[in-house]
């Protein structure tokens, strides 16, 4: 009997020992958590501190590089000054450049829709509403947003009676390429009636950089990793570790491909078919320009713009599509003002209608804008009055 006692005895102690070692065993385990949590929180953050403290140093210090992209979007200088947040212009990754809105251009800011001229807000206009599309004839390179053949055009059709908004959407060193994907992604949110587009000066037959078409640099811009790089490379740390890797590799030049073209003639011929499919379907008509040369800017080019004129007129041919040819009115104009002799005078001089040779001057905008007025008229785009009245 005594001995069964005994044994319930250290029964029940052996059961009160395992009970206490649990409790404090779940009670050292709750102590535990906060050191555990701490530990984990601090591990987690310590990479953070220390790429911070980095950033920091590098960038007391100065010695990170200029950011660089892994591939020339525009140019050395433009891609420089894209990556500013006081430039005219940045990078976007299906059109490659904008304008920047709100920064000043020849005394007036671009505008909350990232265009020159007054802006008219997306939908439908009670007004017709035209779109220019082109580079930097259209944008107005050097001059006044008011005097550019956009606005100049908008203010020639009131005049007549037309009640018209005309929307500036050229760009500075736009290809047709880049026009035709900044259409399909902000332009037709405007529901323009009428779009003007204006390639095919110059910037399709440059020699592209660094041995890219446009639509292979559009590829590679809007990639996830180059998008990721960029991001990367607005801090010194990160520009400093990529400058210390070396150069990234580019493709080979030109030089070494052979000439290569922005957007050579077949691609450019099948972008302004494009375009005008995906105007015709949104309900709107697409009007062609040739857009004009002076002399210099011909030879310039050796030939190779003569090819890109006749491109536009076999699309606008083709498809349809109405053409005012600018660059045939300039040459009228111009012999009618400086007759048969014309040839012989200084290329500088021998065109009050540019400013340059592919630029027009105030002269040249205000031509250009009438020219466009008749072909539209032409083209019964115009809701004109009754003449007479």
């Amino acid at each position: 009997m005594r001995a069964a006692g005994k044994l319930a005895v250290r029964r029940i102690r052996a059961a009160l020992a395992r009970r206490g070692r649990i409790f404090w065993g779940m009670a050292a385990n709750e102590r535990r958590k906060p050191a555990l949590a701490a530990r984990v929180a601090l591990a987690a953050a310590a990479p953070v501190l220390l790429l911070a403290l980095a950033e920091f140093v590098v960038a007391s210090l100065n010695v990170a590089p200029y950011p660089e992209d892994p591939i020339i979007v525009w140019n050395g200088p433009r891609d420089r000054e894209m990556n500013s947040p006081r430039g005219e212009f940045r990078q976007h990754p299906r059109w490659l450049w904008e304008p920047r809105p709100g920064v000043m251009v020849f005394g007036a800011p671009i505008n909350e829709g990232g265009y020159r001229g007054p802006y008219y807000p997306p939908g439908k206009s009670a007004r017709l509403r035209i779109a220019t599309l082109g580079d930097s004839s259209t944008y107005g390179f050097n001059v006044a947003e008011d005097v550019c053949w956009s606005r100049c055009l908008e203010a020639i059709l009131r005049a007549f009676g037309c009640d018209v908004e005309v929307l500036n959407f050229g760009v500075i060193g736009f290809s047709a390429v880049q026009g035709e994907r900044l259409y399909r992604g902000r332009v037709r949110d405007y529901r323009p009636d009428v779009v003007v587009a204006a390639f095919g000066a110059v910037n399709e037959a440059f020699t592209t950089l660094p041995g890219l078409t446009d639509p292979e640099k559009i590829a590679r811009v809007s990639s996830l990793g180059h998008r990721l790089r960029q991001f990367l490379l607005r801090y010194d740390f990160f520009r400093l570790l990529d400058g210390l890797g070396g150069k990234p590799a580019e493709a080979a030049p030109p030089e070494a491909q052979g000439t290569v073209q922005r957007v050579p003639l077949a691609v450019f011929e099948r972008t302004l078919a494009d375009l005008n499919r995906a105007v015709r379907e949104d309900g709107g008509r697409l009007v062609l320009v040739s857009p004009p040369r002076r002399r210099d800017g011909e030879e310039f080019l050796k030939g190779l713009g003569e090819e890109y004129t006749a491109a536009i007129r076999r699309v606008a041919e083709r498809e349809g599509i109405p053409l005012a040819d600018v660059r045939e009115e300039f040459r009228l104009l111009d012999r009618e003002a400086l007759g048969e002799g014309a040839d012989r005078l200084p290329k500088a001089l021998e065109s009050e209608l540019f400013a340059d040779g592919w630029h027009p001057s105030l002269k040249g905008h205000r031509a250009f804008a009438v020219t466009v007025g008749q072909a539209l008229k032409e083209a019964g785009l115009l809701p004109l009055p009754p003449e007479g009245k």
